[in-house]
């Protein structure tokens, strides 16, 4: 039987959810001072009610026509209206509480996310009378967390592309000395092997490029991606590691990337792999040259991931990757 409770957690049994009727304008005095969003939905009645802190968070104005169920709930983000459903059917069939996360669009457009406690009220017999929900907004802490991951991401990046530890591992595991890396010979084509993931190169200067790569690469299981910022560490990856497709940046601090192709061209192993022009230049006179430099394909910033996996599947279908 599939578990339908996905997305939230549901809490055991409780007394202290069963709140009585008395201890309700108590309880709503808290919220107000906590700056707790507080909607109940009356079962006997079918009607619903909020506390000035669920209008206020909702952006609706509290002046005129009582709030119905339907017009709040049309106010749930689209994507999130089921997880919302199936945590009030899941507090219908079990007591206690459910709490989960869901965001909702305010009527000047602007988007919250929020924080609920479900629960049922009962009466002495355990019968439900009416359906709460408390609230926080949550947002700016979901965008102190958004913005930690994505600092978190930007340092994997720049530790991967850092010329200490990234070079010093790509030697390491081509059985070379860093020092010696300049004096090294160029790697030898790849011999006959089992089947592997397919090598990607991914040579660009912009940091929120590279980690936005990494990370929807990293989706993939069949490919390994390594990057490098400017020309001079994307020629000696290539070298060191022999890629299956190069992805070259237009505009590099160091290079131009057809100019970079044609270096690369010379990596014994490399001769006609596939490159990709990789570049925020959309006139059709830059594409006309990457195309009379050998690039297989021009990938317009911002890059369409569409496009690069339905690329990529014709590499590794036309490639033995052995």
């Amino acid at each position: 039987m599939a578990d339908n409770t996905s997305g939230f957690r549901q809490a055991a049994p409780d007394p202290e959810f069963g709140l009585a009727q008395a201890q309700r304008r108590m309880q709503q005095q808290l919220m107000e001072t906590t700056g707790v969003a507080q909607s109940i939905f009356h079962l006997e009645t079918q009607q619903l009610s909020w506390n000035t802190r669920a209008y206020q968070m909702f952006g609706v104005n509290p002046v005129g026509a009582p709030i119905t169920l339907e017009a709040a709930m049309g106010l749930v983000y689209p994507d999130d209206l089921d997880l919302l459903v199936r945590a009030r059917d899941q507090l219908r069939k079990a007591p206690g509480a459910i709490e989960l996360d869901y965001r909702i669009i305010r009527p000047d457009g602007g988007l919250v996310d929020v924080h609920a406690l479900l629960y049922a009220e009962t009466d002495a017999q355990g019968r439900p009378l009416a359906y709460v929900e408390m609230c926080l907004d949550v947002t700016e802490r979901k965008r102190m967390e958004d913005a930690l991951i994505q600092s978190a991401r930007l340092c994997r990046v720049l530790d991967q592309v850092s010329t200490d530890g990234y070079w010093e591992q790509t030697a390491a595991a081509q059985g070379t000395s860093p020092a010696n890396s300049e004096s090294a010979p160029l790697a030898t084509p790849r011999a006959n092997g089992p089947q592997r993931k397919m090598r990607v190169l991914y040579v660009e200067d912009n940091m929120y490029n590279l980690m936005l790569f990494d990370d929807v690469m990293r989706t993939r299981d069949d490919v390994d991606v390594r990057m490098a910022q400017n020309g001079a560490q994307g020629f000696e990856v290539a070298g060191s590691w022999l890629p299956d497709v190069l992805v070259l940046d237009g505009r590099l601090p160091d290079t131009h990337g057809i100019d970079l192709l044609k270096r690369m061209r010379g990596i014994p192993g490399l001769e006609a792999t596939p490159a990709f022009m990789c570049s925020a230049d959309t006139l059709p006179e830059h594409k006309i040259l990457a195309e009379q430099a050998g690039f297989a394909g021009y990938w317009t910033k911002p890059v369409d991931f569409d496009k690069v996996f339905d690329e990529l599947d014709r590499v590794a279908a036309s490639s033995d990757l052995r």
